[in-house]
């Protein structure tokens, strides 16, 4: 019995895994936003403001690792 072997291109590949990821992260958002704000009772527009300050501070920290490690 003849085995098939499918081949990926390595673009289309990561392409796939970075959509993945990014379906995943999506979903995850979805699900505790609603548990915030349905089970938590946290209104939604303090769910909003944290979810802003938290993304200002990962950016803030990433450019600061970037270019702290480009130094090196």
């Amino acid at each position: 019995m003849p085995v098939l072997l499918c081949v990926m291109d390595p673009t289309k590949l990561r392409m796939r895994y970075l959509l993945g990821t990014f379906l995943a992260a999506v979903v995850t958002a979805a699900v505790l936003r609603h548990v915030l704000h349905t089970q938590v009772g946290i209104a939604r527009e303090d769910i909003r403001t944290g979810v802003l300050i938290a993304a200002a501070v990962a950016i803030f920290l990433l450019v600061a690792f970037f270019r702290w490690s480009r130094r090196q």
